[in-house]
């Protein structure tokens, strides 16, 4: 692979950037409540509803649980909920494709540093992701809010309070839409960097 400047490439536009600022701080407020959550935070959830150490420990009924649900429990063990990861990652491949360190290895990544990123590698999780989130929790989400408000709708938000449901879905939909925004641009971009 031959190296590139990132100087040569364009830059997204100063409105991409926005878009994709707008969502990456979006899903900040459900990353900060499952956070909170699992380092032991009560607020907002329904008397006697299990966290999700409790969920996985009654699933388990003393049965070996596999490496990746053995992995969950433990790093919930220690105060990490996996959608707080999840939901970094999501922000982290959002920010890139509005970066230069998006198209462009940094110089700390190992054996690939200064070199092109492969556009399939941010593209693929990108147009999977904001094929998900953008029609559900953008369009789908949005229509459900407004019938609600007509009372034509009623949310089933598992005994939690409205305010919990709106913080944990509220930001999804932007998320999704800025992502396939930034998605659009970074292809566009980069169209002629793969040929």
């Amino acid at each position: 692979m031959k190296t590139t400047s990132s100087a040569t490439m364009e830059p997204a536009s100063p409105r991409i950037r926005r878009i994709a600022y707008v969502g990456a701080i979006a899903s900040l407020p459900y990353a900060a409540m499952k956070l909170y959550w699992s380092l032991g935070g009560t607020w907002g959830i329904p008397d006697g509803y299990p966290n999700l150490l409790a969920l996985m420990e009654h699933n388990a009924q003393g049965k070996h649980l596999d490496p990746f649900n053995a992995a969950l429990v433990w790093l919930y063990e220690h105060g990490v909920d996996i959608t707080v990861v999840m939901a970094g990652m999501g922000i982290f491949l959002l920010l890139g494709l509005v970066s230069p360190w998006g198209r462009i290895f940094p110089r700390w990544v190992p054996f690939v540093a200064r070199r092109p990123v492969p556009r399939w590698l941010p593209l693929t999780p990108a147009w999977i992701t904001a094929s998900i989130m953008a029609p559900v929790f953008g369009v789908a989400a949005l229509t459900g809010v407004v019938l609600a408000a007509f009372g034509l709708f009623e949310f089933n938000t598992g005994g939690f309070s409205p305010v919990v449901f709106y913080i944990a879905y509220s930001g999804m939909g932007p998320y999704g839409l800025a992502l396939g925004a930034a998605a659009w641009s970074y292809q566009r971009r980069t169209r002629r960097q793969a040929a």
